[in-house]
């Protein structure tokens, strides 16, 4: 014998042949324990039930509040100490959690109070459970409060929070010891009735031996018909498929035994269950692809009204909503784009009033830093009658439910989308909140990406209309400055030299003041017009082999004259010839003479002036290195020093001249030639500035031939 999958099924008996031997067989053990058993479970009916449905339930609950208040205590003194928002984790769903908790107990106590029998003089159930949730009140206004505090930045009273959570401590603990001596009472009582009832069921046994043989038959029929017609209806199940819709015939609770309409009646409520777990996976697949095709859908509009109003109709269409509403705001929550749709039958929105545009913008705020998302099935529920925000919104919007969604990046809030059901309430699903969430932080993403490009766009512009401003504007100097400049040098030359007649001692003075600045501007000028050309690229580079000695040589011979005349002395250790970099003659000299130009001028008369070169340890790279015992510069000015016009404060004040571009171009000739620059010093007590050059490949040949070399008598300078 095989059922309809084929499996093989053995043989056996029915089971009415079976419930009837089991009738026959005990007979005779039915007279010691059948009404034992009967008469038991009606006298212990009462007190059971109590037990486990009033009393055990009311204690577990009781003790499930004060770990949950315990754990929202830790979370909360965590986050108070660290200010890591991941503590308050238990604490944000305490609350709820200790609402429902405390309605258990309540609707335990009051199930409970038409059998108490307290004695005068304790305290009542519903007394002490007053006192618990008043304590628990206490505790949570505390716990809000100090919430806000500690996220503003201030600091709680942790001794008063202390105090308000030991006094709900000891409400709850009056509370659980009352619910546990009425816990154990009610289970001595049990144990008392099953005893007096198997005192009464022997009687009962021979009654019962007397019915039995009556409705044995009875029996068997009424368990065998609907064991059978449920095995049918699982079978049918079996076979069919609910995932494609296939009817379901639910089975029987009407018939049979208490026992087996159970059994029916947790198979239909099993098949409910499936039939709702596959629709909900099916309406989160489509909840998923509604908010991939808005996204797909907005991705390339350059417009924010426009993809605001895609959206909009997207989610309307998908969501079966009657409204949906998206804006943008700005820093002062005033409404800067705006996009609707919704049904045919229903008026365009009005603009929202300021008034309520600042509580949404507050309210974005929040939950950008919460939960992302807030859904709210009915305005008009009795809890949300005392919420002044929700009113506000529903008197203006006339919408009874709604799914809100900040559009923001960070703190920063961009905008809100609004769901909104008109007609009636309607109760929202998780994944139907995620699908707003997740649209608006997509729509946030790309404003922000949007913005960005503009940002950048105008970004380029004005450095493009800079650089051809700077373009001009050295253009202008080469052209306006240096010609008159070049001019008055020629007749300061020609008044020097008598061509005008004899000069006055006074006259004398006042020509070679204006011979200094002349050369200062003239300096000015031509350190503008080579550090732009560096930049720019513009200048002529020849890169070849170079000895950094004679490089060495010749800076500080073009420099010896300032020397001289500032009675500094150059102690020079130019290295061997054959260190060799590859580089542009002119730019690294420029380099040199103007590290080396700095030093004189920023050293004490009669001091001196060190210049070194050495290779580093790994033998790859050079090291030229200027040393003074001059002023210094002060700290908190040498990170700026490679900055264009800077000049550190003593300088300024000493009224040293300069112009302060030498370093910066300086900067820029050594990182042109792959090479760094570094500056060490001490005000007061001198300033050190190494070049670091790498080394030219083996082999090179030198780019300074023989006929430029400086013989090393002219300064004494050591190998």
């Amino acid at each position: 014998m095989s059922d309809s999958r084929g499996r093989r099924v053995s043989k056996g008996s029915p089971i009415a042949t079976h419930l009837r031997r089991l009738v026959y067989l005990c007979w005779g053990l039915l007279l010691m324990v059948s009404v034992t058993a009967v008469g038991s479970l009606r006298l212990q009916s009462q007190d059971i039930s109590r037990l486990t449905l009033i009393e055990a339930p009311a204690v577990e609950a009781n003790d499930q509040i004060l770990q949950t208040i315990t754990d929202a205590q830790s979370g909360l003194n965590g986050y108070e100490l660290s200010g890591n928002r991941e503590l308050l984790k238990p604490y944000l769903t305490a609350q709820e959690q200790t609402k429902a908790l405390l309605a258990t107990v309540h609707d335990k106590i009051v199930l409970g109070s038409t059998d108490s029998d307290d004695s005068p003089g304790t305290a009542l159930p519903k007394d002490l459970e007053d006192r618990q949730r008043l304590a628990a009140d206490q505790w949570w206004a505390y716990a809000l409060s100090a919430e806000q505090t500690v996220s503003r930045g201030g600091r709680t009273d942790a001794v008063a929070g202390r105090a308000i959570f030991d006094r709900f401590a000891v409400a709850n603990a009056g509370l659980s010891k009352h619910l546990k001596a009425e816990r154990d009472r009610s289970r001595l009582e049990a144990r008392t009735a099953s005893s007096r009832a198997a005192t009464a069921s022997i009687a009962g046994t021979l009654l019962a031996v007397l019915a039995m043989l009556v409705l044995g038959q009875r029996l068997a029929r009424s368990i065998s018909r609907p064991l059978t017609e449920l095995r049918d209806t699982i079978a049918r199940r079996r076979e069919g498929d609910l995932r494609k819709g296939d009817p379901v015939e639910p089975a029987r609770e009407d018939q049979g035994s208490l026992e087996l309409r159970s059994v029916a009646s947790e198979v239909n409520a099993l098949t409910e269950e499936n039939l709702g777990l596959i629709r909900d996976q099916a309406r989160t697949v489509a909840m998923h692809a509604l908010a991939m095709e808005i996204e797909n859908s907005i991705r390339g509009v350059p417009d924010t009204r426009q993809a605001l109003g895609l959206l909009c109709a997207a989610l309307g269409e998908g969501l079966g909503a009657d409204r949906v509403v998206a804006h943008t705001i700005d820093a002062e929550h005033k409404e800067l784009l705006g996009a609707q749709w919704h049904l045919p039958d229903l008026p365009d929105l009005k603009e929202m009033s300021p008034e309520l545009l600042r509580h949404l913008g507050n309210l974005a705020l929040e939950l950008r830093r919460t939960t992302g998302v807030r859904a709210r099935d009915d305005f008009l529920a009795p809890e949300m009658q005392s919420q002044e925000r929700s009113q506000l919104f529903y008197r203006e919007t006339g919408a009874r439910a709604v799914i809100m969604a900040p559009i923001g990046l960070n703190d920063r809030i961009i905008g809100m989308i609004f769901v909104l059901m008109v007609d009636g309430p309607r109760s929202w699903t998780e994944t139907e909140a995620n699908v707003v969430r997740q649209v608006a932080a997509f729509v946030a993403g790309i404003t922000v990406e949007t913005e960005y490009w503009a940002h950048q766009s105008e970004h380029v512009k004005k450095l493009e209309l800079l650089e051809r401003q700077k373009n001009d504007f050295l253009a202008t100097v080469s052209h306006e400055l240096r010609t008159p400049l070049t001019s008055i040098s020629g007749y300061l030359e020609m008044l020097h030299d008598g061509d005008a007649g004899p000069l006055t001692v006074e006259q004398d003075g006042m020509l070679r003041v204006v011979d200094r600045n002349t050369s200062r501007l003239t300096s000015l000028i031509e350190d503008l017009l080579v550090l732009n050309r560096i930049e720019t690229g513009d200048i002529d580079t020849n890169f070849v082999p170079l000895s950094i000695r004679q490089l060495v040589v010749r800076a500080c011979l073009e420099v010896s004259p300032l020397a001289r005349k500032s009675a500094i002395e150059l102690n020079i250790e130019a290295g061997l010839d054959s260190v060799i970099v590859q580089g542009d003659r002119g730019s690294l000299e420029r380099a040199i003479v103007n590290i080396v130009s700095n030093a004189i001028k920023f050293s004490p008369g009669g001091g001196e002036v060190a210049i070194r070169c050495a290779l580093d340890q790994r033998r790859t790279r050079v090291l030229v290195s200027v040393e003074d015992r001059g002023i210094g510069i002060p700290a908190e000015d040498q990170l700026q020093m490679f900055t264009r016009f800077y000049r550190a404060r003593n300088a300024t004040e000493q009224a040293i001249p300069g112009t302060g571009l030498g370093l910066s171009i300086v900067k820029q000739i050594v990182e042109d030639h792959g090479g760094t620059l570094r500056l060490m010093s001490v005000e007061g007590e001198g300033t050190t500035v190494v070049v670091d050059l790498p080394l030219a490949p083996p082999d090179p040949v030198p780019g300074d031939g023989g006929n430029d070399s400086q013989p090393d008598d002219v300064f004494g300078i050591r190998a």
